[in-house]
C-alpha cells in the first residue's frame, strides 16, 4: 500500500512542477510590443475608407469653389456696374465738387460690394479640409547581404 501512495505524489509531481515552471516563465517574459505588420486586409480597409474620404472631400470642395464661383462673378458684376455708372456720371463741364462726388460714390459703391462679397465668403465657411492618406505598411526587414 505504501507503494501506491509513493506513485501517487510521484504523479503530482510530475504535473505540479512543469506547471509550476510554466506559469512562472509566463511571468519572467518581458513584454514585447507586436511587431508584425499591418494584415494586407486592414491595409486595404484603411485605403477603402480613405479613398470615400478623398471622394467627399473633392465632392466638398467641387461644391464650395462653385459657391465661391458664383459669389465672385456677384461681386464682379456689382464692380461693373458702380464702375459704369460712374463713367455715365461723369460729363464735361463738370466742377470739381461734382467730380469728387462722383467718385466718393463709386468707391462707396465699390466698398459695399466688397463687404457683401467678403460676408457671403465667411457665411460659407471654412473650406472643406482635406483627409489624411493611411500610414503606409512598415517594410519588413530584408537582411543586408555584402558583396565581398
Amino acid at each position: 500500500m505504501a507503494r501506491g501512495k509513493g506513485w501517487k505524489m510521484q504523479r503530482k509531481l510530475l504535473i505540479a512542477i512543469p506547471a509550476l515552471i510554466l506559469a512562472t516563465s509566463f511571468l519572467a517574459t518581458p513584454a514585447v510590443a507586436d511587431t508584425k505588420p499591418i494584415a494586407p486586409a486592414e491595409v486595404n480597409d484603411a485605403r477603402a475608407i480613405y479613398k470615400l474620404a478623398q471622394d467627399k472631400f473633392l465632392n466638398d470642395l467641387r461644391i464650395y469653389e462653385e459657391k465661391r464661383r458664383a459669389i465672385n462673378q456677384s461681386f464682379k458684376e456689382a464692380i461693373d456696374k458702380a464702375l459704369s455708372d460712374a463713367r455715365a456720371l461723369n460729363v464735361s463741364g463738370q466742377s470739381q465738387m461734382q467730380k469728387r462726388q462722383n467718385v466718393t460714390i463709386r468707391q462707396n459703391l465699390v466698398i459695399e460690394a466688397t463687404a457683401i462679397r467678403d460676408a457671403a465668403i465667411e457665411s460659407l465657411g471654412l473650406p472643406p479640409i482635406a483627409p489624411t492618406p493611411p500610414a503606409k505598411a512598415p517594410k519588413s526587414e530584408k537582411s543586408k547581404k555584402l558583396k565581398p
